[in-house]
């Protein structure tokens, strides 16, 4: 299972605000009034230009972004649904799109995946799946270009399911398609997909014993190997729990290429189902109707997580980082049901959790994000707006030696006297130690202008009149410390860092109550002051007047955060 160690939580403004009307026609074919708006649902480059798709009222529309300005683009069918659905891909790759999304809008029949632009339009058979719930789609190009596949990631319902009462209602599954897939021979197979072959994605934790089956979203991080080009797959289960599992295309390619064929017995066609062919070459009737019959393939490809928590994640983004010293680190950045986001580092121990932001204030869902490794910048999205996140966020660590170092954040490290990103210039010599067992000598052996540890001792002065209520917050930042509460070297209250501030509550202030209080956190050897508070009484000549209680944050975070995290506003559904 995966620990948790900062977090932050902080409201935003945005700095800039570009927008432009998208309105929808006044004329409507929708059943629904609440569908009677344009919902933007595609974003792609297409033929050099940025290619804008929407609802349009159900009158599926597309338009071009030219010189800041928009243009009639291409038709729009298969592109945009009629009115906002979650179940929907379009993959754009090149000159050819791809998409999940009906043609028609009462048509009524069962999703396919089809090649509706490019190359001769395909679909996939109304057989192979079972009400599938789209994930994620991509290219994913061999060493020869006839090689070349289309891996699509999806869940259908379980056939075994209610009849298994043990057996879980949906299967998760990953199907291939040849790029190059020119049809079949036969007049049933012609426009059809004829390379179609799918496989169970299982990710198990053994430690816990846990399965889990749903399989909630996919990030593929591509390697000039495309043997070695890993798939990162979210998956939850019954309880709502997360798991991340790690494929490699080449084990899901040799699966689909050695699997027998799951209730199929007979000896294979000559052409194997699934094969790509060279060239012009047609699938031949027999293997089409053998696939097309057996489309699933016995062998399941499973894997062990890599990452376990009781959190509920349901968007995946990962960035691989190269640290000061050379090495390789994976990052995955997790959006949760609440509204938050999980920095997660894989490290050789296994993974942690270093990092809690919320991204919006007030809290709201994250409908998207996006990663942008040029940039080295995330971008999360709501229904309202979009904020622009660095990858490294060093400012979250405090301005200390060992707190900076015990992150174990991969983009972070001490260096002349504060904790600095590796992408800043002329920050080759970072102090890091990425594993869970730092040495308590990690800061005091080198020469990096370390600090003194705990540089927020300074008493922070409170007037609270006699009476009154009050309630000392400290905010937790690590989820590996103890939290206590301290008055004069004796301990009042401790915390369990499950919990986001170590607060101590005053019902009634008294004489004896005055004095200093420290809250104090220690992560094995490393212990140091978070906040400290001189609560005194009012002076004769004051009004008796009851204190306010101290915020929810650190004084100096939200203008910091404001500073530090910059963020633009884009459209993302206009009306």
């Amino acid at each position: 299972m995966g620990t948790e160690r900062h977090c932050i939580q902080n409201g935003f403004s945005p700095l800039s605000v570009n927008q432009v009307p998208f309105d929808a026609d006044k004329s409507s074919n929708c059943r629904k009034q609440e569908d009677a708006k344009n919902y933007l649902t595609l974003l792609e480059k297409y033929d050099d230009k940025l290619l804008i798709c929407g609802t349009n009222a159900c009158n599926p529309t597309c338009w071009n972004w030219v010189n800041g300005a928009k243009e009639p683009g291409i038709t729009a069918q298969g592109l945009a649904p009629f009115e906002l659905d979650q179940n929907t891909l379009v993959l754009v790759d090149g000159k050819d799109i791809y998409s999940t999304i009906k043609k028609h809008q009462y048509n009524g029949r069962i999703p396919r995946f089809r090649r509706i632009r490019g190359s001769a339009e395909l679909y996939t058979s109304d057989t192979v799946m079972n009400n599938p719930q789209f994930v994620k789609a991509a290219v994913i190009k061999q060493d020869q270009p006839y090689k070349d596949k289309i891996y699509y990631f999806f869940r259908e319902d379980n056939a075994d399911w209610p009849s298994d009462a043990l057996a879980p209602r949906s299967i998760s599954r990953v199907a291939q398609l040849c790029k190059g897939d020119k049809g079949g021979r036969g007049s049933l197979s012609a426009a059809k997909w004829t390379t179609f072959l799918k496989a169970t994605l299982l990710c198990v934790d053994s430690a816990s014993g846990r399965h889990f089956h749903r399989l909630q979203d996919v990030f593929i991080l591509e390697s000039d190997d495309w043997s070695k080009t890993k798939v990162y797959g979210l998956f939850s289960n019954e309880w709502e729990y997360s798991a991340v599992c790690v494929f490699t295309v080449g084990e899901i390619d040799h699966l689909f290429r050695t699997s027998p064929l799951k209730g199929y017995t007979d000896v294979l066609p000559v052409v194997r189902p699934g094969q790509c062919l060279d060239g012009e070459q047609l699938t031949p009737h027999e293997t089409f109707k053998v696939a097309d019959r057996h489309p699933e393939v016995l062998h399941r490809v499973k894997q062990e997580a890599s990452f376990y928590s009781r959190h509920h994640y349901q968007q995946i983004r990962v960035h691989q980082v190269q640290t000061a010293d050379g090495d390789n680190y994976t990052v995955s950045y997790l959006a949760t049901d609440k509204g938050k986001i999980h920095k997660v580092v894989f490290l050789p121990e296994g993974a942690m959790t270093i990092l809690e932001i919320q991204p919006f204030q007030p809290p709201a869902a994250i409908r998207a994000m996006a990663l942008d490794s040029a940039k080295k910048e995330l971008f999360v999205a709501s229904a309202k707006e979009v904020v622009q996140l660095p990858l490294a966020m060093c400012g979250a660590y405090r301005g200390s030696c060992e707190s900076c170092v015990l992150a174990r954040d991969p983009y972070c490290g001490w260096s002349h006297g504060k904790c600095a990103s590796i992408y800043d210039p002329g920050n080759q010599t970072l102090l890091q130690a990425l594993s869970h067992d730092v040495p308590p000598d990690v800061c005091a052996t080198a020469n990096h202008g370390n600090e003194k540890a705990g540089g927020w001792e300074q008493c922070r002065n409170v007037t609270v009149s006699p009476r009154s209520r009050y309630y000392l917050n400290c905010s937790i930042e690590s989820h590996h410390a103890n939290y206590t509460w301290r008055r004069e070297g004796r301990s009042l209250t401790h915390c369990s860092s499950a919990h986001q501030h170590c607060l101590y509550f005053i019902d009634s202030m008294a004489e004896g109550l005055y004095g200093t209080y420290s809250c104090v956190s220690q992560e094995g050897w490393f212990k140091q002051t978070l906040a400290t508070e001189c609560l005194q009484k009012p002076e004769a000549s004051m009004k008796l007047k009851v204190s306010a209680p101290t915020c929810w944050a650190p004084a100096q975070s939200f203008s910091f955060w404001l500073g530090l995290l910059h963020m633009a506003v884009i459209f993302l559904m206009l009306q």
